[in-house]
């Protein structure tokens, strides 16, 4: 048993090993989780989604831990989340107790279905997901929010709303809100499906020009401040009014 215990500690400790934050965390703490698209690095400081992760970070807000993870590799996030909250690798509460902690999910392209997965994923654990922000690519838009997620909000870079109308919807639409389903919209602006209005022609490769708009990004990351602004946490900034 000894031996079984300590072979499953080693491969938990290597399947956490890219990730900088302590576990277990103190309960009450925030972790922010960043899932990358394919062929995306953490390491790469141009990518408008780890930039924002710099920008969480620098504001060193007590409490508050900001990860990246790779696409794909949903497994050892699940296996990080699992340690980060004081859970040994099947779940269960270690001796010293489980850990209260928020989660905050946000993730681009095929990092937003690793999102999605990963939220199913925690729901058997009994945990929660404060706030779960995806930017779908064209073609991969909407999708049903498991009921243990509070609050999500999603981004579609798809100009061809006649073809693709799809928008994210809660799995029990008590336990769920859905902040918005936003669109690129003719004027340039990002609204929700609901009041914005088709651009005119297509953009002809949505990925790659819509991916990197920062207006689209500021989005992201006013929902995540929004969310570390409702929960209280000192010197977390409000997201600016739009």
């Amino acid at each position: 048993m000894v031996v079984l215990l300590s072979a499953a500690l080693a491969a938990l400790a290597q399947q956490l090993k890219d990730f900088s934050t302590p576990t277990p965390l103190p309960s009450g703490s925030t972790l922010i989780v960043n899932f990358l698209s394919w062929g995306e690095r953490s390491t790469d400081e141009g990518n408008p989604a780890n930039r924002l992760a710099m920008r969480l970070r620098a504001l060193e807000l007590p409490g508050v831990y900001v990860e990246t993870v790779g696409h794909a590799k949903h497994g050892d996030v699940l296996s990080f989340i699992k340690a980060a909250t004081g859970r040994d690798t099947k779940g269960r509460c270690l001796a010293e107790g489980c850990r209260e902690v928020r989660l905050i999910f946000y993730g681009s392209g095929d990092g937003s279905l690793d999102l999605l997965k990963t939220a199913h994923e925690l729901k058997p654990l009994g945990l929660h997901v404060a706030l779960a922000v995806q930017v779908s690519s064209e073609g991969a838009c909407g999708g049903v929010i498991p009921a243990n997620v509070a609050r999500a909000a999603a981004i579609c870079l798809d100009t061809n709303w006649a073809r693709h109308h799809q928008q994210i919807r809660a799995e029990v639409p008590t336990q769920t809100q859905i902040l918005a389903n936003l669109r690129l919209s003719s004027e340039g602006r990002w609204l929700d499906i609901s009041v914005a209005t088709p651009p005119q022609k297509p953009v002809a490769s949505p990925d790659v020009e819509m991916r990197i708009d920062p207006l689209m990004w500021n989005h992201v990351e006013d929902f995540i401040l929004e969310e570390l602004h409702r929960a209280g946490i000192p010197g977390a900034p409000a997201p600016p009014p739009h």
